[in-house]
């Protein structure tokens, strides 16, 4: 229920600029002119016939409905969308961006991890309102320590070794490099964890602004190189340098991608999912614009 007030405050009540009141404005007297054009030319084409004279009787009998109907029409057609999608020119590549839930989508998964793959939800390492661990606690929140076989064995496979090994830290002691994913695959899904912040001795984790260029970078090559092939590959948004807006990250997710695809095909749609809780960071007006740059300076 939460989710769907959320759904409606978005579409619906949040911010009203001078533009779309502009629209709705039109929309609303458009509507009002085709339906009296409509009723105007039966008048004039069947003048004098009962249904006529009927259909005025009605319309002014129920004028305020009529009038409530296309005010809600008009607001309907302008509300704030919660999915864009965008097919660039003379490609089969895609970038969806959309308010779901990552978990529900079809295709492989990225989940952000820190540089140690922790997995240890009971003293906050990893926080459960986070993508990482709402991921533990929905696929191994009673078998933690499968997750951690699996990702071990898997690192062993890839033949990668840690950067470092901490006594210090509080969970795990081995660091990897920046964007070293592994692949992760339970309950039907395929999930590729991906390191992208750094854990700090004290338990809590920092980002940088180089980390999201290497995250990324790193991924994009991982995946054809080294993952399943899926025609959708979904990608969460979520954790930012301070500096970084929302909508700055999504638009260097957005390059990256497309960039990575131009060079090596290895999916033909990335989806972003965004947490409809965040709603107020983002604009699909200037992810439209995103995507017009995308198509008209980088699609070369």
């Amino acid at each position: 229920m939460k989710k769907i007030i959320t759904r409606f405050q978005y579409a619906f009540l949040y911010k009203y600029d001078k533009e779309r009141i502009v629209k709705i404005l039109l929309s609303f007297f458009a509507i009002i002119g085709f339906t009296w054009t409509f009723v105007e030319s039966l008048s004039w084409i069947f003048d004098g016939e009962q249904f006529v004279i009927d259909l005025r009787a009605f319309i002014r009998n129920y004028l305020i409905a009529g009038v409530a109907i296309t005010t809600l029409i008009s607001f309907y057609i302008h509300r704030r969308k919660l999915r864009i999608q965008k097919t660039f020119t003379n490609t089969d590549i895609s970038i969806v961006v959309e308010f779901c839930d990552l978990f529900e989508q079809k295709g492989a998964t990225v989940i952000n991890v820190m540089d140690t793959f922790d997995t240890d939800t009971s003293n906050n390492l990893v926080n459960t309102n986070t993508i990482h661990g709402q991921f533990i606690s929905r696929y191994f929140s009673t078998n933690v320590n499968s997750l951690n076989t699996k990702i071990s064995a898997d690192l062993v496979e890839l033949g990668l070794t840690p950067e470092e090994t901490n006594q210090s830290l509080k969970g795990k002691k081995d660091r990897y490099k920046i964007g070293t994913a592994c692949r992760i695959t339970t309950h039907d899904k395929y999930f590729y964890l991906a390191a992208l912040t750094f854990m700090q001795e004290t338990g809590n984790i920092d980002i940088q602004p180089q980390y999201i260029y290497d995250f990324l970078s790193t991924l994009w090559d991982f995946i054809p190189n080294h993952g399943v092939h899926y025609e959708i590959i979904n990608i969460p948004l979520n954790r930012l340098p301070a500096s970084y807006t929302h909508q700055f990250i999504l638009r260097e997710i957005a390059n990256s991608f497309f960039l990575a695809s131009k060079q090596s095909s290895f999916c033909k749609t990335l989806k972003i999912c965004l947490n409809i809780k965040d709603y107020q960071y983002y604009d699909f007006e200037e992810v439209n614009l995103i995507f017009t740059h995308i198509d008209k300076y980088l699609n070369r």
